[in-house]
């Protein structure tokens, strides 16, 4: 059984799986490099059954990074309780697009532009960048960091069950709320750039009317919504510029 420092040795290097990411075996490499430490404490006194786990890892492998690290346990605990080489392929492949999708979901399109947009809008409101930036990065790494503890523990703790906590996560409500609260961030974000620009006009009734429009517009059509606002939110610091000269 992994000792508890083999664990932490482990949850660690999951933080560099991308570290040797190729077009040949994608993640392979940084996967087998944080099984490591799991692997030699389950095949320690038996060098050949551990290069061939070692070998049988670093094929093709790919998947959300701050998911990873449910593989990393997962594939050591079928180690651990000596499942099958072929039981391991099987379910090894079968990761893969879960972890993926999964992740994409939640993070990419979730939880990064929740946080972003937070920062925005506090760095408009307070003006400082240093706050906003500090902000963004303390509130996003809390995040992804729970997201890979999660992971880890869930991995070796269901091994081959692991799909029934990708299916429930405890996250599943929190993905549609953020969902919302995202485009009322992104509304929020496009009458303050409106404001930025030029504080007496928002009273107008064009500029009420363009922002209603684009409230309307990221309900009936949040991605084109997200897109729409999200420029007008990059687009500030340039019209502003512009307005100055």
């Amino acid at each position: 059984m992994p000792t508890r420092s083999d664990r932490i040795a482990s949850f660690l290097r999951c933080f560099a799986i991308q570290g040797s990411w190729n077009y040949r075996t994608l993640l392979a490499g940084g996967l087998a490099t944080a099984m490591l430490p799991l692997l030699r404490r389950v095949y320690a006194g038996d060098p050949a059954r551990l290069r061939i786990a070692l070998e049988r890892h670093l094929r093709p492998f790919n998947g959300h990074p701050y998911l990873c690290p449910m593989a990393v346990t997962a594939l050591a605990r079928l180690e651990y309780d000596e499942e099958s080489a072929e039981t391991i392929a099987r379910f090894r492949s079968a990761l893969r697009a879960p972890l993926g999708a999964v992740g994409d979901e939640l993070v990419w399109a979730t939880w990064r532009p929740f946080c972003l947009l937070l920062a925005i809008l506090l760095f408009a409101l307070d003006g400082r960048p240093w706050v906003a930036v500090t902000f963004f990065l303390l509130l996003f790494n809390v995040g992804h960091v729970s997201l890979r503890a999660w992971a880890f523990q869930r991995g070796w703790n269901d091994g081959l069950a692991v799909g029934q906590a990708l299916r429930n996560p405890p996250w599943g409500r929190a993905v549609g709320w953020l969902t919302q609260a995202n485009l009322a961030l992104l509304g929020a974000g496009v009458a303050l750039v409106a404001w930025m620009v030029d504080p007496v006009t928002v009273g107008h009734p064009e500029i009420a009317l363009a922002l209603a429009a684009s409230l309307l517009l990221g309900y009936a059509r949040p991605a084109l919504g997200e897109r729409v606002a999200a420029g007008l939110v990059l687009a500030a610091p340039a019209l502003l510029i512009l307005l100055a000269a």
